[in-house]
């Protein structure tokens, strides 16, 4: 897993805010809040970057773009795709799965939705759990047979 130079990445609500760094050197991924993880892995010449975080912790815009209620439990996660310059890639060439668990459960498959942001496509899953909870994702990725795996990981607390 590398991290890439590229522009940072984040919910679509979020994409209008954002810039290019500007930067020669690797700049790190913006996080959601300073609740959310975030993991950076690229396959062939895409960049992905997995977010997650716990349902409670988003704001309200952002559950509302998504439609969840912050009331439940549960953690976000946010699978974004793009090329090394931080630009949209098709994503009918891409192949991405993702499991989803609470030690000392077993993984269970979670199903990602993709969500068109104009030209870019982003996946969203969520997976419910009861806190105090640590939510590990485990996110495959195949494109132009390049395969890469990586994690991320949503901590959710008691409210």
């Amino acid at each position: 897993m590398r991290k890439t130079t590229a522009t940072a990445f984040l919910l679509p609500a979020m994409l209008a805010l954002l810039a290019a760094c500007g930067r020669s050197e690797p700049a790190p991924a913006t996080l959601l809040s300073p609740a959310a993880a975030t993991s950076v892995a690229t396959v062939g010449d895409a960049t992905l970057q997995a977010s997650a975080i716990a349902i409670a912790n988003l704001n309200p815009a952002m559950a509302a773009h998504y439609g969840l209620d912050r009331n439940h439990d549960g953690a976000l996660l946010l699978v974004t795709l793009r090329n090394a310059d931080g630009n949209a890639l098709p994503p009918d060439d891409l192949r991405i799965t993702a499991m989803a668990t609470v030690l000392p459960d077993p993984p269970k498959p979670l199903e990602l939705q993709p969500l068109q942001v104009g030209d870019m496509t982003d996946y969203v899953g969520v997976f419910p759990a009861k806190p105090p909870a640590s939510v590990q994702f485990r996110i495959t990725a195949i494109r132009g047979g390049a395969r890469t795996e990586f994690t991320t990981t949503a901590e959710l607390y008691p409210r």
